[in-house]
């Protein structure tokens, strides 16, 4: 069987069901209503929803032979309900389940069966199964099965998946070993690699030469946050999206809750840079820059507060990408404050964009099976009240330069200093050799520059290489910004 497309819609008193269904025989279509379900039949089409309220068993439909339209009006139980998430194709079409409190349980629905022998059994036939033989374990050894095994995926799901992809996901994440590291250590390796690959140069450049970054900054993308008190509409396409996407209720380890909610921020962030970054218009680089700015997807990485989300994806827009500015990350910043006031509807038109994009690429798609994917789906039934809370921290959250552990303040404050004496051309190539020198002392920078400067003795021919260095590392600004570490933006 068929699932059409379709689309609801709602006044005070009346859902609207509106169902594309071409070249059927009218006569022969059945519509059937069960407290707060839909069901549709019509040979090769079924549809059943499930209704975030309670409808009479009375309808009235209309067939529009133009447009192939079935037009199905509902009459709701209680005049004046407002049904909540008629949007959320996905979630409509996803059985109600009973949330058993167990954790790692992910209920899947089988389209090929129906729910009626689900149905039949209850807790009551199930109660013998509580009742089986106890044999107490002997020898249990430290190291055995019991001990748990680093995790990553949507809400920490997966474990040991990765073993045999080892190879192919060096090219798609930057985490060598997932399968073996631990959460601490990923945290730890990925803030180390965000301090070898911080390019003092490149900062420095975008900070003083920002014209271009300006036009990125000034723009108000309404198509990227959506507007508060605005209904969302999705597209066609993005309907078409909800419709292919499974169909499943996801029950949630209590201590992955939280985490669960800050990668969607992470994944919010990387996806609004992007947008920015090409305004609007996806490229073929457009992969490659969510994925390294987002530490969900890079690294696998999980968080435990707002704060850290933040930071995380702060370090890494100064760290990887073309443009790293300070003004452009607090307009990222603010573009997701509001995705997260508009609400999931906004959330989800991201998600599914994100979808799309990695959909397209040749070697990073898997990672809509390991996050994006289940994000789609179970934003839909996320708890508002829980993202209320989530934007409301994020509106409440003040991140400074100094919380970056880049020393960032320090390097500007430098730089300024030496940039204020220079009066002419000659004297602004000494104090940029000079400045280059003090700011890749202060990120601890390893280069040319610094090879031979603990040797007073040195000889004036390796005094003369060593200026030779220094012209090299102490280009133009212009020039730098455009000067990119073999692991930053390809």
């Amino acid at each position: 069987m068929l699932t059409p497309k379709f689309s609801l819609s709602q006044d005070s008193d009346h859902v609207f069901v509106t169902i594309y269904i071409p070249y059927i025989k009218i006569t022969e279509a059945d519509c059937f209503i069960d407290d707060d379900e839909f069901y549709f039949h019509s040979e090769p089409y079924y549809l059943r929803l499930h209704l975030p309220g309670k409808i009479k068993e009375n309808q009235h439909s209309q067939y529009d032979f133009d447009t192939h339209n079935l037009t199905v009006s509902l009459t709701k139980q209680t005049k004046g309900e407002c049904f909540e998430g008629l949007d959320l194709l996905t979630k409509l079409l996803t059985p109600k389940v009973e949330k058993f409190k167990h954790k790692e349980i992910e209920v899947i629905v089988d389209n090929t069966t129906g729910d009626q022998d689900k149905s039949e059994e209850g807790p009551e036939c199930e109660e013998d199964d509580w009742f089986f033989e106890q044999v107490p374990c002997t020898d249990l050894q430290p190291n055995a099965e019991f001990v748990s095994k680093p995790s990553y995926g949507f809400a920490n799901r997966k474990s040991s998946c990765l073993n045999n992809l080892t190879s192919e996901f060096t090219e798609i994440i930057d985490l060598k070993d997932p399968d073996n590291t631990l959460q601490i250590n990923r945290r730890l390796l990925r803030e180390k690699q965000e301090e070898a690959h911080f390019n003092c140069e490149h900062y420095l450049a975008d900070f003083f030469e920002d014209d271009a970054i300006q036009e990125l900054v000034f723009p108000d993308y309404g198509e990227l946050t959506g507007e508060v008190g605005t209904d969302v509409i999705f597209t066609e396409k993005e309907r078409e999206k909800l419709l292919q996407l499974p169909r499943r209720e996801y029950i949630i380890d209590e201590q992955n809750i939280e985490p669960t909610y800050l990668g969607l921020v992470d994944l919010m962030l990387a996806y609004a840079y992007n947008y920015r970054f090409t305004q609007g218009e996806s490229n073929v680089e457009s992969e490659w820059t969510i994925c390294k700015l987002s530490s969900t997807l890079c690294w696998l990485d999980t968080f435990q507060n707002i704060k850290e989300v933040v930071v995380s994806f702060a370090r890494r827009s100064l760290t990887y990408p073309l443009y790293r500015n300070w003004k452009l990350f607090l307009k990222v910043f603010s573009d997701v404050k509001i995705i997260f006031q508009v609400g999931k509807n906004q959330i989800l038109k991201c998600l599914l964009a994100i979808h799309g994009i990695l959909s397209e690429s040749e070697i990073r798609y898997p990672l809509n099976d390991l996050y994006i994917t289940d994000y789609c789906v179970w934003v839909q039934s996320a708890d508002p009240v829980y993202l209320g809370k989530v934007s409301q921290a994020l509106l409440n959250l003040n991140i400074s330069k100094s919380d970056l552990g880049l020393k960032l303040v320090e390097m500007e404050t430098d730089a300024k200093l030496l940039l204020d004496d220079i009066h002419n051309e000659t004297e602004k190539e000494t104090d940029l050799e000079e400045l280059s020198h003090i700011l890749a002392n202060r990120v601890k920078i390893t280069d040319a520059l610094h090879s031979d400067s603990d040797d007073d003795a040195s000889s004036n021919t390796s005094d003369s290489e060593s200026s030779d260095d220094d012209e090299t590392v102490s280009t133009d600004a212009s020039e730098s910004s455009s000067t990119e570490d073999k692991d930053t933006n390809p």
